[in-house]
């Protein structure tokens, strides 16, 4: 079969498309990704056939100041969204994909798509509330109409929700695991990894500030910290207490099978791989979903929230709290446990086939 697939550059969204990518490709489709030029080397390396946007705006999050090419959210939504519909429909016309997958934060190319006829998926890959109750009507009415909405997260993670009777769940979805030789410094200490998402969130000043402080509260205690700064901040400057790795980039699976603790700024993504490996949470959230998923963490009593302002003494005394919270960690496994049970990346290809 031939699918196409629609999708921007926005943080946490790409993980689960390369591994339905990969998925797919793994049972002998044809995939062809309509997405942003910085996305085109790992989309490739999945297996996808990469397309360019050609009339919608290009942008790369990990590029401080990235935003400011459209002015504000509202201008960039404007620039992007009837614009990227006309690719994507430019792009079915001349492929006659058998069904059409699309970035569920792309509500105009999802229902672009469904005008014409075509069999789509709505890709959601953070919590349905997030694009219903949070942002708004916008988003619901082309995901609940779209012909599957493919729940690349978990369901009792939503608690509250009134799902549609299209969302189907299989857990949250990333590429194969990549080789890496990362190994503990300290193995007898407790490991903490710290991440505030792989993009530029908001003002690029504001995040290093933020992740200034949570490593000055990590350098003061007795533990092992690793911090990922994502790709649109330099490690060098950030200044790390003696017990601190930092790097741009380490994949968290290595991390997190080990961690007992993650400080985040609590991206679904970032949100969705603790939960599998069990891990507590400390959340800072600055904003877009954020704040709901880290409300929902806490619901859960599976971690706590702090504000993005908090004080280093704030957050070292959160991190020490919470690492000898033992009922804390023992609702953590359990919901790790719980959800382990999910039908994963394989159900989603035959969701997708059966259309």
């Amino acid at each position: 079969m031939r699918f196409l697939i629609a999708m921007l550059d926005g943080a946490g969204s790409l993980e689960p498309v390369l591994g339905l990518i990969e998925a797919l490709v793994g049972r002998g489709h044809d995939i062809h990704v309509l997405a942003h030029n910085v996305q085109r080397a790992r989309i490739e390396g999945s297996g996808g056939r990469y397309i360019r946007y050609e009339t919608a705006p290009q942008w790369d999050q990990g590029v401080p100041g990235w935003l400011s090419q459209f002015g504000d959210p509202g201008d960039l939504v404007e620039a992007f969204g009837p614009k990227s519909a006309d690719d994507l429909i430019g792009a079915a016309r001349h492929l006659e994909p058998d069904a059409v997958m699309v970035d569920c934060m792309m509500p105009d190319a999802l229902r672009a798509a469904k005008s014409q006829g075509l069999k789509t998926v709505a890709l959601m890959h953070a919590p349905y509330s997030a694009w219903t109750v949070f942002l708004g009507g916008a988003f619901k009415g082309p995901i609940d109409e779209a012909d599957l909405a493919l729940g690349l997260s978990y369901r009792s993670f939503d608690v509250g929700a009134d799902f549609p009777a299209n969302l189907m769940f299989v857990g949250p979805a990333r590429p194969a695991a990549s080789a890496t030789t990362w190994t503990r410094r300290s193995p007898g200490k407790p490991l903490v990894l710290a991440s505030l998402s792989s993009a530029i969130q908001g003002p690029p000043a504001q995040q290093i500030d933020l992740l200034q402080r949570i490593c000055n509260a990590l350098g003061d205690l007795d533990v092992e910290a690793v911090v990922t700064t994502g790709r649109g901040i330099d490690p060098a400057d950030i200044k790390v207490g003696a017990n601190t790795t930092i790097e741009r980039r380490i994949p968290h699976e290595a991390v997190l099978a080990q961690a007992d603790l993650l400080v985040t700024h609590a991206g679904h993504g970032a949100v969705m791989a603790a939960l599998s490996y069990g891990v507590p949470m400390l959340c800072l959230p600055p904003g877009a979903d954020q704040p709901l998923n880290a409300a929902k963490v806490a619901a859960l009593g599976l971690g706590e929230v702090l504000p993005t302002t908090a004080s280093v003494d704030d957050i070292r005394g959160g991190v020490a709290r919470m690492l000898t919270d033992t009922g804390l960690k023992s609702r953590s496994e359990a919901f790790a446990a719980e959800v382990a049970q999910e039908p994963g990346i394989e159900r989603a290809a035959e969701l997708i086939e059966a259309l």
